[in-house]
């Protein structure tokens, strides 16, 4: 009796200790996922909404030399960064030249073959791609030269932010405006007049003097506010619907040192925080805020207000060069982790109000300037943002919505986005809000007067569930943001209807209507304008 009772114990250490090893084995996996790198690109197969043939692979044939354009593929299919718009295309062409983008335009108009051109393609509607359609791949296409006394930048548009903020690092000069993640090519900023946490002058248009852009007919134009402005106001912002934007001259400013100071107040202080504060005030170099997501009384009411003052540092401190982060795996374990629910947002927030100030990069704290505790930094520094911690192993994806507003909505809006998110059940996991100011630069603004930008990041699962709520809570909040004055931005995906692209942006058909001035046969083309305008 004794015996197969030992046996039994025996057997019930081995089941303990299997079901803690599965426990153990099943935690470092989720710890791995958690903070590992990428070693690949993530699969993206699964398709939001479904089109019957959207990956159907291509049934046009032409006979044309192998060598003729610098193929990248032949057939197959592209996706864009929602991972949710995988689609086939008849190829894509890597351009390192302006013959290479003119030979292409040849080609797709003799076989009568949409183009697009194509970046980073963080455009989360198909901006980038249609089916069947041939695509330039413009990120070879990137040389670029800089009139130091002027400040003016000619850059080819498919270099990435990052080369830019490398090339002008060495020079002592800083982007004047640009996304806060420096990932993105100058084309795909220009064509979606982006914007970022220089408040002044917010959005890119304003820091553009001119650019070249190749049309469908192979001709080239200059485009500015003064030679042949009906296509510069058009092309710009314009969702490569015009031509292909070759370079472009751009205003730089000086790489200057800042004090970094945050503070935290209630949301319904923000707006005359900024007035009285922020706006007008030149000795503030850049500036953005955040909206805590942490569940509590604090939920879309406490915020984080990051200013950063101008400090004359001539004769004391040289600048230090561009480094690249050595923390993304900290952050990317802090970011994943906040997916997972209340828990994660409540610590992600914790750990950015309390630890991140501990551990910014600061040139000084204790010294420098004063006895006083401060924290130093650059302005290409704190521009220098390359979404390495974005980068996971996880099958997810992460969603981007902007919506504007002017300063006496804020509340309201807020008030509307908390209430709709509660009620739809999305994932979100930050907002950002930033300034742009009142465009009338651009064909479609996004900015009529100036707004408060708040951008939304989203994360949801490979499933239909979890995009069918991403898919009505963007709805919602479009119906939201309209109800109070404001606007939406336009290159993320495709859920508004055509009555709210027209409430919002009222100008739509004058722009399209531009667009078949310029582009004659339709040569250009994308999902968008599929969708909207075709």
């Amino acid at each position: 009796m004794k015996k197969v009772k030992r046996l039994w114990q025996r057997k019930n250490l081995l089941v303990v200790a299997l079901v803690l090893s599965l426990f153990l084995l099943f935690f470092a996996r989720k710890v791995y996922q958690y903070t590992a790198a990428p070693d690949k690109e993530k699969e993206c197969n699964f398709i939001f909404p479904r089109a019957v043939d959207q990956t159907k692979p291509t049934n046009i044939v032409i006979n044309a030399p192998e060598n003729f354009l610098p193929w990248q593929q032949k057939g197959g299919v592209i996706n864009d960064a929602s991972c949710l718009n995988q689609t086939a295309v008849y190829g894509v062409v890597k351009v390192s030249s302006e013959d290479d983008v003119k030979n292409a335009l040849q080609f797709a108009r003799e076989n009568k073959i949409k183009v697009t051109s194509a970046g980073q393609k963080h455009s989360m509607g198909g901006q980038s791609f249609t089916k069947d359609g041939l695509v330039l791949d413009m990120r070879g296409f990137n040389k670029m030269k800089v009139n130091k006394e002027e400040k003016i930048l000619n850059v080819q548009t498919g270099a990435r932010w990052l080369e830019v903020q490398e090339f002008l690092d060495k020079r002592g000069l800083s982007v004047k405006a640009m996304q806060s993640i420096n990932i993105f090519t100058v084309g795909g900023t220009l064509s979606v007049n982006a914007h970022g946490i220089a408040h002044e002058p917010g959005q890119i248009a304003p820091t553009v003097r001119s650019f070249r852009i190749m049309l469908s007919n192979g001709e080239i134009k200059t485009a500015s506010p003064i030679e042949n402005p009906e296509l510069f106001k058009s092309a710009l912002g314009g969702y490569g619907l015009f031509g292909v934007i070759l370079d472009v001259n751009l205003e730089v400013v000086d790489n200057e040192m800042y004090e970094l100071k945050t503070e935290y107040m209630d949301y319904k202080d923000f707006a005359k925080y900024y007035l009285e504060k922020i706006d007008g005030n030149d000795e503030v170099g850049l500036f953005y805020a955040r909206l805590s997501v942490a569940p509590g009384n604090g939920y879309l009411k406490e915020m984080a207000i990051h200013r950063y003052d101008k400090v004359n540092m001539e004769g004391k401190m040289e600048i230090p060069a561009l480094e690249p982060s050595d923390q993304d795996w900290i952050n990317r374990v802090v970011i994943n982790f906040s997916k997972t629910g209340a828990v994660g947002r409540w610590t992600r927030w914790i750990l950015e109000k309390h630890i991140e100030p501990k551990i910014h990069k600061c040139m000084s704290r204790n010294q420098a300037m004063s006895q006083k505790e401060v924290c130093l930094v650059f302005r290409n520094q704190e521009m220098y943002d390359s979404m390495g911690y974005l980068k996971n192993r996880l099958p997810d994806t992460d969603i981007l919505q902007e919506y504007f507003v002017t300063g006496d909505k804020v509340s309201e809006f807020i008030d509307g986005l908390r209430r709709v998110v509660k009620e739809d059940g999305a994932n979100l996991l930050n907002v950002t809000i930033r300034i742009v100011h009142d465009d009338k630069i651009t064909a479609l603004p996004y900015a009529k007067g100036d707004r408060f930008a708040f951008v939304l990041y989203f994360n949801q699962g490979f499933n239909e569930r979890e995009s069918e709520i991403l898919r009505k809570t963007t709805v919602d909040l479009i119906d939201m943001a309209e109800a109070v004055g404001g606007t939406y931005y336009l290159p993320y995906q495709l859920f508004y209807s055509k009555e709210q692209l027209h409430k919002a942006y009222p100008e739509v058909d004058e722009f399209f209507d531009a667009k078949k001035k310029y582009d004659p046969d339709g040569l250009f083309s994308n999902k968008f304008y599929q969708k909207y305008g075709a």
